[in-house]
């Protein structure tokens, strides 16, 4: 059974670097919440450290140079967003949901901008409109959430778990065809 090496690369991609930081946030900002915000930012860090190591799968063969500013990149990007969105929410009186869009939407159009130029993604021009959609509607929902932070610990443990499925089924599968389809010298 052979399943393409882009397939794996992103589904990997898709557990290491989205639903595990998600998951690395919402259990900071429990943290935050509870008073340990130290813990919060070590998850933060790990979650970051994690989604730039898995930045530098493409399923393509392996280039050094470019895995390595995939990794600190990412790496930064990440761990300074999610560093941000817990100060910003849990320092940062609620001001109101325009305010918490707004902030939300511009970090949709960083989201975009960090990924087509930075990344190099070929991601099209509109998707900055679901994007800015995409982070006001999040960071809103962030703000209400933080009401329910309790109920919120129960779904950062379903992201970690699908997560780590993801991660380690894509890398196991991806690992495997490449052991397989190597010629032995």
């Amino acid at each position: 059974m052979t399943i393409n090496e882009q397939t794996l690369a992103e589904l990997l991609q898709l557990g290491g670097q989205y639903l595990l930081p998600v998951a690395a946030l919402l259990r900071a900002l429990y943290a935050g919440v509870r008073g340990r915000l130290p813990d919060g930012f070590r998850q933060i860090t790990l979650a970051g450290i994690f989604a730039g190591i898995v930045a530098a799968v493409t399923g393509e063969p392996i280039n050094v140079q470019a895995a390595i500013t995939a990794i600190l990149g990412n790496t930064v990007f990440t761990v300074g967003l999610l560093a941000f969105i817990i100060m910003y929410l849990l320092r940062m009186p609620n001001r109101g949901l325009v305010v918490d869009g707004i902030v939300g939407g511009v970090i949709g159009v960083i989201v975009w901008l960090f990924t087509v130029y930075i990344l190099g993604e070929p991601w099209p021009w509109w998707f900055i409109p679901l994007l800015i959609a995409g982070g006001a509607a999040g960071f809103i929902a962030l703000r209400f959430a933080l009401r329910q932070i309790a109920r919120l610990m129960r779904l950062a443990t379903y992201l970690i778990i699908i997560g780590l499925i993801l991660v380690v089924g894509a890398g196991a599968f991806l690992l495997l065809q490449t052991v397989t389809q190597t010629p032995v010298g």
